[in-house]
């Protein structure tokens, strides 16, 4: 019935994706826009029992970056982690097919040149990156847009208390590009 709809197990997709825009709020500076693009890799784990059904994804990479006068290039990447839950392809209508798309990570950022000078800077997510997209009638996406769910807290690796950076929003364009 949804072996059509769905992609099968094992599958691996990948997907380019550009946010145009984006506000990136540093403490010591104030906001910043930024323009990312980059792309990202899934692959299909297992069937959701629950709900009209859907597939667990696991990202197998993430990276965007951005160039930026101030800051050089910012770079944000999937962090190495095995706690990150996986991500959902969820079929919420049959008629027309509906998706919704939940995707999840924790983030390293590197900051190529940190206000104050000296080496990059190496940041790490204090709360998970979780980007939705629940209008999709196709997937994988083809100019989807997808939105950050809420602002994400930046610290620096090894000091989880200290919040330095946030990414506001993240309305990114995702499609396919087999």
């Amino acid at each position: 019935m949804l072996s059509g709809l769905l992609p099968p197990i094992g599958l691996e997709i990948p997907v380019s994706g550009y946010a145009v825009n984006v506000p990136f709020q540093v403490n010591v500076l104030g906001l910043l826009h930024l323009d990312f693009k980059g792309g990202i890799r899934y692959r299909v784990e297992a069937n959701l029992g629950s709900g009209l059904g859907g597939v667990k994804l696991k990202v197998l990479g993430f990276e965007q970056s951005a160039d930026s006068p101030v800051l050089g290039r910012v770079t944000l990447s999937m962090a190495d982690t095995d706690v990150t839950p996986l991500s959902l392809l969820e079929l919420i209508h049959h008629l027309p097919p509906t998706f919704r798309q939940t995707t999840f990570l924790d983030l390293q950022v590197t900051i190529e040149k940190p206000p104050g000078g000296g080496p990059p800077l190496a940041l790490a997510s204090r709360n998970t990156f979780t980007l939705l997209n629940d209008r999709l009638t196709v997937f994988p996406p083809q100019g989807a847009v997808y939105q950050l769910q809420k602002p994400v807290e930046l610290t620096p690796v090894g000091a989880p208390d200290q919040v330095v950076a946030q990414i506001l929003q993240f309305p990114i364009t995702m499609s396919h590009n087999p």
